[in-house]
Order: C-alpha cells, then structure tokens, then sequence
C-alpha cells in the first residue's frame, strides 16, 4: 500500500505541472532567476525528507558487518572525492537487484545486489565513485538550475522510481521514471546524459587518486551490459537510471588509457563481505551446496572467503562441529579479524554457549571499543542471555553515536521493553518513527512517554522538547 501510494504521489506531482515550483515536493525556496542555483543546506533539507521516505518504503539490510563495511568505503572514497558536505547518509537496501542511487544532500543507496554482482572493491568503488560524483557536482542543483520546473519534475520522478525499484516493484519504478522521462524536453535528458558522462569522469579520478583500480568503471559496465543483452526485459534496476552505452564503456577506457597497467590483487575484506551476502542471500543449505562446489579455487584470496562462507552456511544449518574447524583455521591465520570473531561468537551461541561468545565479543571490543558490529552482537547475546539491561546500555551507546540508525532504535526498542523500561520504549519506538517518517507516531509515542517521567523533571522536560521538535518536522514536511 505504502508503494502504490508513493507511486500516485509521484503521478500527481508530475501531472500538476502548472503549479507554483515551490510546491513541488514541497520544496524550500529552490532560488530564482537572481539566486541561480539551490544551497547546500536546501538540498540537506530535501535530502532528509528523501531519505525518511526511502526507509519507509523499502527494507533495509539488517546486517552491521556489510552496512559498516560500506559506510567505511564510502567515506574513504568521499575523502578524496570532490564532495563538500561529508555529511553522508548511507543505507543498504535488502534487495538482490543490482542498484544504487545519489539524492541531494548526501544520501546513498546501494542495494545488497551490487556486492552479489560486483567482483571486487575496485568495481564496488566504481559505483560508489559515480555517485558521489552526482553529489559532488551538485547535479540535482544545477538540474533545477538549468530548466526549473521541467528538472524539478524529472528528478522527482527520477527518485520516486529509484524508491519503487529499490522496494521491488520494477514495474512501477519504470512507470515513474518513464512518466517522468517523458515530460522532459530533449534538451533536457541531453543534459542528463551530459551528466551521466560527468559523472563518470570524476568518479573514475576518484578511483585514481584513492589508489583503485579506475579500469574499474569499464569492467562493471561492461557486466552490467552483458546483463542488459542476456535478461531481456529484465534490465537490471541500476540501468533504469544509468543507462550504460558502448560510447560510455569506451569512455572509460579511454580516460585510462595513459595510465600505467598494473595488477590489482583481491581485497580479502571485500571478497569476506561479497560472501556473506551471498549467504545471506540464500537458503544455507544452498549456500552450503554453492561454497563446497567452488572449493578448488587458485586464489588464496578466494579460497579463504570460500572457506568463510563454508562457515557461516554450516553454522546455519547446524553442522557445528564442521564450521568450528573452519572457523578456527580462520582465526588461526588472522586472530584479530572482527568478520571471524562474529563468525565464532554466533557458532558459540549455536553450539548452546552463549556466554563464551559475549566473553569473546567482549575481549574483542577491549581492542576495537565502540565497533559497531562488535557492539550489536554483543547487544543480540546479551538479549538471549536475559541481560537487557545489559543490551539496552550497549544500543544506547550505540543510538548516540549513530543517531541516524534506524536498526538501532528498533533493537534498542526491544532491549528496554525486556528490561521493563516503558518511558525508553517509547522514546526508541519514536526515533524510529522519526527516521521513518512516520511524525504523527512518533508524537504519539513521546505522548505515552510523558506520564511515566512525570515526577523526573529533566526527562519531562526533554520528552517535550523533542515533541516540539518532532512537530516543527511534520509541519516542515506538509
């Protein structure tokens, strides 16, 4: 129900075209004729409102260790990028489909797809490159810059369907974006196209300076091109928006041209994330059945990231004793690594040993404080343990440092109703609610909240002002 109506909304702001700019989207005062050109801090704002809609209509990947490897890859290619905000929000969207996507104001999605399809982080990074690349030349900007209306209209079509089609709904983020397409003058897609090249040029000096392989642009789209000849109708999501041309392809290699060819061994990091989501994306005894098929691998690079997908099918499955040798050859060779340490804490946990696996997590975060997916382990044991106080202060923790977060909110909300903590519930539950959306649940929630703290008059007093806080968003957005 929340697709279709985001796909009427859309429609209705593409068919009212005579209406005043400043309404569409409802956007904030999107500059004139003498101020040219929208301001960073007008995209942030439109930005957020983007992305509440984003996480309210799609499925977000509920997994620390990919969501943090990507954020960490992300803001290390923004370092040497041209972007001028470094305020970047990233979500990781649970959809097989290769996609990825740039809004105003910082935001990227990238669908769990792209690490099934791309081979290694030089062709992961090349993706990522191009969008930041849309956000650091400010294109949404300079779109609305160069035909006001008709660019407003085609970039809101633009992401509504990138929306639609990272909820699955292919058929009607193709509607969107093709309404949209249509109601732009040719100049205009020209200009798109312009950009999609622009894009590309920057993306790949990213790749260069961030020491990347920049031949990577070439080779992922020249997978993506394959996958266009051999699927049919069935266009990958990310060409919907992106489409990838023989002129582009031969782009890219010549940008490369003059650049000394050198080679590019795997990265063990990456190759251990590619397979986790291959597991993740699969039933664990086929994942098991795909692993053991492709045990002969030549590259040591692989046949440890084989290894490590063997592991965590079996653990799935229940064939302990199997992934406890795995896992402990693993950790033999790389006792520190953080993808291993999980990997033998949730093994401990199935093996009925819940405890020896905190105990782990535990040493681990002494040397590595505050990681994330250290953290939210420990929080997910510590709640089977019947210790949420425990896990409720871990997820605070975490909900400070990742405010923006809305798995941790969610976990969090769960923590403290265990722990019997009503008054925190409730202030979880509406962050939550807040990052979704959803303002009128979100009040409601801090409504509930207010009479449990009645007689504490700092937490009265700061449940109201975030319902005053709260209500200046939902009148921001309407």
């Amino acid at each position: 129900m929340k697709i279709k109506s985001t796909l009427i909304f859309v429609l209705s702001i593409l068919a009212n075209t005579s209406q005043a700019d400043n309404s569409v989207l409802n956007l904030p005062n999107l500059g004139d004729a003498s101020s040219g050109i929208v301001s960073l801090p007008q995209e942030h704002d439109l930005g957020q409102r983007f992305l509440r809609s984003v996480r309210s209509q799609v499925i977000s990947m509920d997994d620390p260790l990919l969501v943090d490897y990507l954020e960490h890859l992300v803001y290390r290619l923004s370092s040497f990028s041209e972007v001028e905000d470094h305020r970047l929000y990233i979500i990781l969207i649970k959809n097989p489909l290769i996609n990825a996507f740039a809004a105003p104001g910082g935001v990227i999605g990238v669908n769990h797809g792209l690490f099934l399809n791309a081979e290694s982080h030089h062709e992961m990074s090349a993706i990522l490159a191009h969008e930041l690349a849309h956000l650091s030349q400010r294109h949404f900007a300079r779109g609305i810059e160069s035909g006001k209306k008709s660019g407003v209209i085609t970039i809101a079509g633009l992401l509504a369907g990138a929306i639609l089609a990272s909820a699955g709904e292919g058929d009607a983020g193709l509607a969107a974006l093709s309404l949209s397409q249509g109601l732009a003058q040719t100049q205009q897609l020209s200009y798109s196209r312009t950009r999609e090249a622009e894009a590309d040029r920057i993306g790949i000096t990213t790749m260069i300076n961030a020491d990347i392989d920049p031949r990577a642009m070439a080779y992922i789209f020249e997978r993506l091109d394959r996958l266009t000849r051999y699927s049919g109708d069935l266009i990958p999501e990310f060409l919907r928006t992106h489409p990838v041309t023989r002129l582009r392809i031969a782009d890219a290699y010549n940008q490369t041209e003059s650049l000394t060819k050198k080679k590019w061994p795997l990265d063990l990091n990456y190759q251990l994330m590619r397979t986790r989501a291959i597991v993740l994306s699969h039933d664990p005894k086929e994942a098991l059945a795909l692993f053991r098929k492709n045990n002969n691998s030549k590259n040591p690079v692989q046949a440890i990231a084989h290894q490590y997908g063997r592991a965590l099918a079996l653990t799935l499955t229940g064939e302990i004793r199997e992934a406890e040798q795995l896992i402990s050859s693993l950790r033999k060779n790389a006792q520190n690594n953080i993808a291993y340490q999980i990997a033998e804490a949730k093994l401990l946990a199935a093996d009925h040993n819940p405890k020896a696996a905190v105990k782990l997590l535990e040493a681990s975060l002494n040397i590595n404080p505050g990681n994330y997916p250290l953290a939210m382990a420990r929080a997910e044991l510590l709640i089977q343990l019947k210790r949420p106080g425990e896990a409720s202060q871990t997820l605070s923790e975490l909900s400070q440092s990742r405010p923006d977060d809305e798995t941790v909110w969610y976990h969090l909300a769960e923590a403290l109703g265990l722990a019997n903590d009503i008054s925190g519930v409730h202030q979880a539950r509406a962050e939550y609610f807040v990052l979704n959306g959803d303002f009128d649940q979100a009040i409601k929630q801090l409504g509930y909240a207010l009479p449990l703290v009645r007689q504490n008059f700092q937490a009265s007093a700061k449940i109201k002002q975030r319902i005053e806080e709260v209500w200046n968003l939902k009148a921001g957005s309407e």
